[in-house]
């Protein structure tokens, strides 16, 4: 008789037990905000122009960005891309997978190699940290479930290339990158033709007194584009070896759009 009282109650204890434990598991993960599902990110690659170089060869190893503590890997074949050919609005996809929805903190390039050419003369160019932890940079963004997400990685190379020695004899080449990200989506661009560009034109767009990217137009139509500027107001500026010029301020970009200053003359 005892048992037969005792055994719906265990049984009644054990239901409770474990509709506890399935609560509290849930509660855990909810307080976390712990995110479901899958994202697709991917990342272009393009550059600002620089004149003094023929050619600056880099070969990525691994793209990654950074999600909580763990790095997600969206390519890890060698890839080698010389910057000079991604000017103009021109970009390549260095990157590109399903990932987890949720927040990323960092992107991370590594680099096995890199190399500039002048002259016609290849010189190896010096990565700090290149290979082994990789360059990273930000800015943190979130992705949704289900969500598209595509991120322009402006590889600046004017501004990142440093020489060693004298300025018109260099002993060596370092890459200490300064690099732009423009989500793409909420980014537009300024494009125009310049009626006599024989003389390399070079045309700046530039914001809060500072220059956000560049473009060498097209040595025979004249055509630029000005791509990737987070929507807001900038001033266009143009100028040639000759020292003529072309200046258009208050051009606003809005984002998807592009702002056509169709012909113009250097002066």
């Amino acid at each position: 008789m005892k048992n037969g009282i005792w055994i719906p109650i265990l049984l009644l204890a054990v239901s409770l037990l474990f509709n506890s434990c399935e609560k509290n598991s849930t509660d855990i993960n909810n307080s976390q905000n712990i995110p479901t599902g899958t994202a697709t990110l991917k990342l272009y690659l393009t550059d600002a122009p620089a004149s003094e170089y023929d050619s600056v060869k880099i070969t990525f190893s691994e793209v990654s960005a950074h999600l909580d503590s763990s790095w997600i890997i969206l390519a890890d074949t060698l890839m080698t891309v010389n910057l000079l050919e991604l000017t103009n609005g021109n970009t390549v996809v260095i990157g590109s997978d399903d990932v987890p929805a949720g927040h990323y903190t960092q992107i991370r390039l590594k680099i096995t190699d890199a190399w500039v050419v002048v002259d016609g003369i290849r010189h190896p160019m010096d990565v700090p940290s290149g290979s082994t932890s990789g360059l990273k940079f930000g800015p943190e963004f979130t992705l949704a479930e289900g969500v598209i997400y595509e991120m322009v990685v402006d590889f600046d190379v004017h501004r990142s290339i440093v020489t060693t020695g004298p300025p018109f004899n260099p002993k060596g080449y370092k890459l200490k990158p300064h690099i732009r990200i423009s989500p793409l989506a909420i980014s537009g661009s300024i494009s125009g033709t310049i009626t006599n560009p024989e003389h390399l034109p070079v045309a700046y767009a530039i914001q809060n007194d500072d220059t956000t990217t560049s473009s060498l137009p097209d040595s025979s139509s004249g055509y630029f584009k000005l791509s990737f500027l987070p929507a807001g107001e900038y001033t266009v500026s143009i100028r040639d070896t000759l020292d003529q010029s072309f200046e258009q301020s208050g051009v606003m970009v809005q984002a998807g759009a592009n702002v056509d200053l169709d012909s113009l003359t250097l002066q």
